[in-house]
């Protein structure tokens, strides 16, 4: 089978080196830019494409990486061109039902995401060895053929996981909540320290190795057994002093984050009293609503 990318960024190009290095057959790159899709066809040692039509012929399996708002134009420009192929685009949010009537040009359609930070062009590709992708088809007849897909990563080695297209826009939301804005805290986290003396890179290395160990407890033991801290341990005094320094932003998500903690106390002691957190974060929350209407 060989696999084409329409697209030439960050994840056209990793999934494209990656399948090369895994030993599939990776026919190349087109793309707008034809200088994108000539690096990325170097890059990987594949053709570069100067037409749609040169590469849906000369491909069994096309991906669409191209940005998430571009998908169902390029589509509707290669729509006529195709017939019985595979097509995927690997967007996180947006469903299979994105490549509108597929099914009448005798294809099947997929959207296949990879559970991972996709940063670069030229290293991204080596953290895909140990990537799930999600792979998540609309139309019965892309169902019954699902198992190529799993094949496919099966035999790369990568684990995988089938959703449906209703569930991808929560699938996306967990991604970006335990990635996106866990730099987010992070970064908060990093400006009060600085504020406290340290360097920036001091401070950045520190909370890493603060926030691994955190991780991997959550890995071995699950969220609940792993839980520390003063929301853990029902020290309202200390969440209080926190609150008293912490301002903006920082101190809204410290809120946010405050009560899904106070939840999963409760799982782990069902038998403590918590009334008293539990007031401090509701008259705490209101604080921050009313300074935000001034």
């Amino acid at each position: 089978m060989q696999i084409g990318f329409i697209g030439a960024g960050r994840v056209g190009v990793s999934l494209g080196r990656y399948f090369k290095e895994k030993g599939r057959q990776v026919g190349g790159y087109y793309s707008r830019s034809p200088e994108s899709a000539a690096w990325a066809a170097a890059f990987t040692e594949t053709t570069h494409y100067k037409s749609l039509e040169e590469i849906i012929s000369g491909c069994d399996m096309i991906f669409f990486t191209v940005p998430d708002d571009a998908i169902a134009s390029v589509w509707k420009e290669a729509k006529p061109l195709i017939h019985g192929k595979i097509i995927a685009h690997c967007s996180g949010l947006c469903s299979s039902n994105i490549f509108s009537d597929a099914a009448g040009t005798n294809s099947t359609a997929y959207s296949i995401h990879p559970l991972c930070a996709v940063s670069d062009r030229e290293n991204s590709w080596q953290k895909l060895n140990d990537t799930l992708f999600t792979v998540e088809s609309g139309d019965h007849k892309s169902q019954l053929s699902q198992s190529k897909i799993l094949d496919l990563f099966a035999e790369t080695g990568n684990r995988t996981c089938v959703i449906g297209a209703g569930d991808k826009a929560k699938y996306h939301a967990a991604a970006s909540l335990a990635s996106n804005h866990v730099t987010a805290v992070f970064s908060m986290a990093k400006e009060l320290l600085m504020e406290c003396g340290f360097e920036e890179r001091t401070a950045e290395r520190e909370l890493y190795a603060l926030a691994r160990g955190n991780l991997d407890n959550i890995l071995s033991q699950g969220c609940t057994q792993s839980l520390t801290g003063p929301v853990e341990r029902g020290d309202a005094a200390t969440i209080k002093k926190h609150l008293e320094v912490l301002k903006g932003n920082c101190r809204s998500a410290y809120l946010a984050n405050a009560r899904q903690l106070a939840k999963i106390a409760r799982e782990k002691y069902a038998d403590r009293d918590d009334t008293e957190i539990r007031r401090l974060l509701s008259e705490e929350s209101e604080k921050t609503d009313q300074w935000r209407g001034l």
